[in-house]
């Protein structure tokens, strides 16, 4: 933590005192007696501290001297008998080869036989029709596991875990053992909401739970190894998540504090206790965390990298927060100060990890959850990958102005990914977009983790060689809603600050870089212009030096409203807009077909 940050225009800002006393307030410096920080080596590279009793993740206890041969979590025991985690990483990550692909918000990419919303089925489908366009990967929104309410909430990026999955995202029809039931009029109610635009993510829970229900009811007494296998594996944490998410059901409430005082400790007898006499329900959550994980991992078999998207935090209401609640500085969330994207600065809702505790811990929340995001994909983003550096703590009364940076152990953090990523042979974007530490960037580059530009924010012609490019994010405005000044008019109806001449400025190169005369008026832009409008963009992104370039799905389908506006709540319908048409039709229609023969001739 220090007392001023450097922002995104370069200007020194002093942070309220009344915020530094808040956070000095909830740290503690120290370890335990006997336990000393952790150590980060190479394997088969000296290391002058590593000396004593090494115990390795695998095997017995041997004497270091200087060196660890295998790569994993080893503890070592110095000679003055502190105990010393140890990090044994390869210095680099791999990288991936000069490709393109598709940038796709699951839930909004339906098929014809979605009920209502993206499924896991549906992104087997995608894979397979990007690999036959010479794709090599597939970057899909997050799939974290949300809370099993009678209204779920519906942003990807406030999840109820990281470590487990979206059941919303199951196909039914496909679970194992669905074929010893009738679905017909579930299906027929599930296939109807695709009617609708907007996605009723109540509706499509209300009919998705009876359907697994029912498939459960014919299968619960069988023999199933796999899922006996799966139960197995994930041991503790899946019991514990099973029984937040019965409790959650039970009581109507995603969020832990508003129930009963005893079920606040996840550890403690009255969680245990229901765990006990609800013993059925667990059962069924965790079967469905089953089927969700064999629907997802079946998904990312079909040729391409799926690159799962890491969301920065969870709700604080969520079973993430419930489970490492000791963990946690429930007085701050955090956020991003105010820049030039976004003059009001953001604040998400989520609690921010204590740097110490995650020390205290050996890093297990952090090592399991991104062991978990690469359980079946070869790629990971992190979204806002600066909190390996620092992250923005805001104190809950305050606004993002009066927030401070507060700094984490970096280096741990960023051995324990490359170790993750070595065992799963993945490779890494990190979302560096806004205020990032000195010397940030250059050290993702060091080890092969790509940096994340998008035209909105960098010129194409500056993206560097070691990047994941694309042409917006989910927060960013749309190739068509720009063209159109759709975006703009909405952000006006709202009441979000921005700068107009900067936004119209972006409107004009856009329009004179597809050759339309950039003093048409908004309301005679057409189809034919913003079809030429995405071609152009892409032939120019395409050619970028960047190792990945992505083509949106909003892009192809012409879609004027961007996924998600920061900021707002109900002024906007936030991670709900479904694509207009299926993904066989978007993906076979001229525009699709036009912007990837761009792709294909370029990269």
């Amino acid at each position: 933590m220090t007392g001023s940050y450097i922002n995104v225009a370069g200007q020194e800002i002093r942070v309220p005192t009344a915020t530094l006393e808040l956070v000095a307030g909830d740290f503690d410096d120290s370890l335990p007696h006997g336990v000393g920080s952790a150590l980060v080596c190479t394997p088969g590279r000296y290391h002058p501290e590593l000396f004593g009793t090494l115990v390795p993740e695998i095997g017995g206890p041997t004497q270091a001297r200087g060196f660890v041969d295998a790569p994993g979590y080893h503890v070592l025991y110095t000679i003055d008998g502190t105990r010393r985690l140890v990090i044994a990483a390869p210095e680099h990550l791999r990288e991936p080869e000069r490709s393109w692909g598709w940038q796709v918000q699951l839930y909004a990419s339906r098929s014809r036989d979605s009920w209502g919303i993206g499924d896991f089925r549906d992104l087997g489908q995608i894979c397979r029709i990007a690999a036959r366009q010479g794709a090599g990967c597939v970057l899909v929104s997050p799939v974290h596991a949300i809370a099993p309410v009678s209204h779920p909430k519906d942003s990807p990026y406030s999840p109820a875990s990281r470590h487990f999955l979206n059941l919303l995202h199951i196909a039914p029809g496909f679970a194992p053992g669905a074929e010893r039931v009738n679905l017909s009029d579930l299906s027929a109610r599930g296939r109807a909401l695709n009617n609708q635009r907007i996605i009723d993510r109540t509706e499509v829970w209300a009919l998705k739970k009876e359907a697994l229900e029912r498939i459960w009811e014919a299968v619960r007494d069988e023999p199933n190894i796999e899922f006996h296998e799966f139960r197995r594996q994930r041991g503790r944490a899946l019991v514990r998540f099973a029984t937040w998410s019965a409790i959650a059901e039970d009581l109507d409430s995603p969020d832990w504090p508003d129930w009963p005082e005893e079920l606040h400790n996840s550890e403690g007898p009255a969680a245990a206790r229901y765990a006990y006499e609800h013993a059925d329900r667990v059962d069924f959550f965790s079967w469905c965390q089953w089927v969700a994980e064999w629907q997802y991992g079946r998904a990312c078999t079909e040729g391409v990298d799926v690159i799962a998207d890491l969301a920065v935090g969870f709700d604080r209401g969520s079973e993430d927060a419930w489970a490492f609640r000791d963990q946690l500085c429930f007085d701050f969330e955090i956020g991003a100060p105010p820049d030039m994207h976004n003059v009001e600065g953001q604040r998400w809702g989520l609690p921010p990890f204590s740097p110490q505790m995650e020390e205290r811990t050996d890093f297990s929340a952090f090592r399991d959850m991104v062991a978990r995001g690469l359980a079946h994909t070869h790629a990971l983003r992190i979204d806002h990958v600066m909190q390996l550096w620092r992250l923005f703590w805001i104190p809950r009364d305050a606004g993002p102005a009066e927030g401070v940076y507060v700094h984490y152990p970096v280096d741990a953090l960023l051995a324990i990914l490359r170790l993750e990523a070595m065992r799963s042979r993945a490779w890494i974007v990190g979302e560096d977009m806004g205020t990032v530490a000195p010397g940030m960037r250059e050290t993702m580059h060091a080890i092969g983790m790509l940096s994340n530009c998008s035209a909105v924010r960098t010129p194409i012609q500056d993206f560097p060689e070691l990047a994941l490019g694309t042409s917006s994010t989910h927060d960013q405005v749309t190739i068509a809603g720009l063209l159109t000044g759709t975006d703009a008019a909405e952000l006006r109806r709202i009441g979000k600050r921005s700068d107009w001449a900067q936004i119209e400025r972006s409107r004009r190169e856009l329009a004179e870089m597809a050759h339309i005369d950039p003093a048409k008026p908004a309301h005679r832009i057409t189809d034919a212009d913003i079809h030429d409008a995405v071609v152009a963009r892409y032939r120019i992104l395409a050619q970028s030096p960047s190792r990945v370039v992505l083509a949106s799905f909003d892009d192809v389908a012409k879609v004027r409203e961007r996924p998600n506006v920061p900021g707002t709540i109900d002024e906007y319908p936030n991670w709900r807009l479904a694509l207009p048409e299926p993904i066989d039709t978007l993906l076979d229609a001229p525009l699709a077909r036009d912007v990837v023969a761009v792709m294909r001739e370029t990269r």
